[in-house]
């Protein structure tokens, strides 16, 4: 599933492709003890780590296999975050939507317009018919940005681990026939 490259902005971020020189943000944003939590980060979560994953964006988009943009602050530029879209299935057009927001622009309301932007256009402009987020129950921050971006919990269910002691995952979905 090949998406054309968006121009989103709205009035507190603007979404772009990463660029290399984005690697001393990705690195510091990966060091973070919070987003190291609740995501996967390389080891060493070094700028040379994140060079490599930057550099590796053009190909993971031009293959269908992800979307990750880096989410800034309009007025100067700095990378204050990350959203993307992942998962895409060609078959349902649907996407897993997921992100995060460095620890000094959090609490802005920065991640649910990040979030609502990428998700308004993937229903809108793009080729998905479906977009969802799967929410550690843990994380009730994470659930209401979902919800200021308008998707809409579905299920809860456990993670895909299939240990019966696995975490609780909420599911919050939207769909093009669903209103912004």
């Amino acid at each position: 599933m090949v998406l054309p490259v968006p121009d989103l902005a709205g009035p507190g971020t603007r979404l772009r492709p990463w660029r290399v020189t984005d690697a001393p943000a990705l690195a510091a944003a990966w060091r973070d003890p919070v987003i190291r939590d609740r995501l996967s980060v390389p080891e060493p979560a070094d700028e040379a780590s994140a060079a490599s994953w930057i550099s590796q964006r053009e190909r993971a988009w031009a293959d269908g296999v992800s979307i990750d943009l880096a989410v800034t602050d309009p007025p100067s530029g700095t990378v204050i975050g990350e959203v993307g879209l992942s998962q895409l299935d060609p078959v349902r057009r649907a996407a897993l939507v997921g992100w995060w927001i460095a620890q000094d622009w959090r609490g802005q309301g920065r991640a649910g317009e990040a979030v609502r932007l990428v998700v308004d256009w993937a229903l809108s402009e793009g080729p998905l018919e479906a977009v969802m987020a799967e929410i550690a129950a843990d994380n009730p921050v994470s659930a209401a940005v979902a919800c200021r971006a308008g998707l809409r919990r579905v299920d809860a269910r456990r993670h895909e681990s299939g240990e019966p002691a696995g975490p609780r995952m909420l599911v919050f979905a939207r769909t093009r026939t669903d209103a912004p």
